[in-house]
């Protein structure tokens, strides 16, 4: 089943924050296409991606399977005592433990939840397993789940609007055109949905006596909220630099200021992860360009090598300029952000740059992102006239290296830190 890449990365994002904040580690969307369910993100356990990505279950078989099941709003939880067997041979059951008590959660309980269109038809299923605490889910989970349900419906209410998966758009041009616009569309709807989400829980945060149990919950989404903003601002950035005929707001910026900006800014939250983060300047590293972007090129190359580098690993950053200390880059500015972290394989290390794009690599997936942030980089990059480059080895950790033209004109300082801001 052909899925936009569009969609289908929203919908993992989705499938990322279920198990990140829902407190299962097995998160699974699948959309119904020729009266079948095609499972086309899984988030979580090794063996289960394996089994699971492109399952087909016939719809049929799967409503009949659920017809038994408790109804939770817009979740389904079919007990393992009620299970029909309808669906043997298109499922995975965990090996697991289960707990001696009564909430207990079985190898083949069954929890989902239903996508529908505007008309109620059927359309996906965003389904989940293996919680971590053993357990069927409390209330406040399963408000969670259905918040995340509510999230991946409108997602794929909107692409069906639009014909997102049916229509093949033939011309590239067409094509890149037509992403943008379903970017657009996701954007607002995805943003308006956060704001609303973190606004009610700033209203259930103002209420007194609310228990421990709760305020954790509340965080949570929060949370969650707030990574869905994150994201759909890189999306909006992504549509907006593909556009033809971007004009940049071009300014003598001082690239070494903006780098120290934002290594402060982040220096709290690598602390938080045990990672240190050490700065070089050296020359004069001016160049001519938007400050806006170029903080968000510093900024998605240091928040992705604090990341993928573990506890106790190091984060090296280095600004040089024309007339600094490397003879090799005499004409350029040049950026390094390198990392002791995870390393990028061979063949990962000519997509990374390409939108969407996540490794299958069980240690990447493991960690929150959409596969934006380099994309973002490499087009602020091109924009700029500069180039960019990876160098890594699995599991010895990356470095990602930007040239960009050296600028005649001395920087204002007014104009080349934060002009934007």
């Amino acid at each position: 089943m052909e899925v936009d890449t569009v969609l289908s990365r929203t919908l993992q994002l989705i499938a990322e924050g279920v198990r990140e904040f829902a407190g299962f580690d097995l998160a699974a969307v699948s959309l119904v296409g020729d009266g079948l369910l095609h499972t086309v993100t899984v988030v979580g356990d090794d063996e289960a991606i394996a089994r699971l990505v492109d399952l087909r279950a016939p719809v049929e078989l799967v409503e009949r399977e659920l017809e038994p099941a408790e109804v939770w709003g817009d979740l389904r939880f079919l007990p393992a005592e009620r299970a029909g067997g309808h669906l043997t041979g298109h499922e995975w059951v965990p090996d697991v433990v289960v707990l001696d008590a009564p909430d207990a959660w079985h190898p083949d309980d069954l929890l989902c939840g239903l996508l529908r269109d505007d008309d109620g038809v059927l359309r996906g299923l965003l389904s989940v397993d293996l919680p971590r605490n053993g357990r069927r889910p409390d209330p406040a989970q399963r408000e969670t789940l259905q918040m995340y349900v509510r999230l991946a419906e409108r997602a794929l209410v909107t692409a069906l609007e639009r014909g997102d998966l049916e229509v093949r758009v033939e011309r590239e041009h067409a094509v890149a055109e037509y992403r943008r616009t379903i970017i657009d569309v996701l954007s607002h709807e995805l943003r308006g949905t956060a704001a609303a989400i973190g606004n009610t829980v700033e209203v259930l945060r103002r209420r007194t006596g609310l228990d421990p149990t709760t305020r954790s919950a509340l965080d949570a989404v929060d949370g969650g909220a707030n990574r869905i903003t994150s994201v759909v601002d890189d999306m909006s950035a992504l549509a907006k630099l593909g556009r033809p005929g971007i004009a940049l707001r071009v300014a003598p910026t001082d690239l070494g200021a903006i780098v120290r900006d934002v290594v402060g800014f982040h220096d709290g939250a690598a602390r938080l992860r045990d990672v240190s983060v050490s700065l070089e300047v050296s020359g004069t590293t001016v160049v001519l360009g938007d400050p806006e972007d170029l903080d968000r090129m510093v900024t998605n190359l240091l928040s992705n090598a604090v990341k993928y580098t573990d506890p106790g690993g190091a984060v090296r950053v280095r600004v040089t300029g024309p007339d600094g200390a490397d003879p090799a880059h005499a004409s350029g500015v040049v950026l390094e952000v390198a990392d002791t972290g995870i390393g990028i394989g061979a063949a990962d290390s000519e997509h990374v740059f390409e939108e969407f794009f996540r490794s299958r690599d069980g240690a990447v997936r493991r960690r929150p992102g959409v596969g934006l942030g380099l994309a973002i980089v490499e087009r602020i990059v091109t924009l700029h006239d500069g180039s960019v480059r990876v160098a890594s080895t699995l599991g010895e950790g990356a470095t990602f290296t930007v040239e960009l033209p050296a600028s005649d004109v001395p920087a204002d300082s007014g104009l080349a830190r934060r002009e934007a801001g």
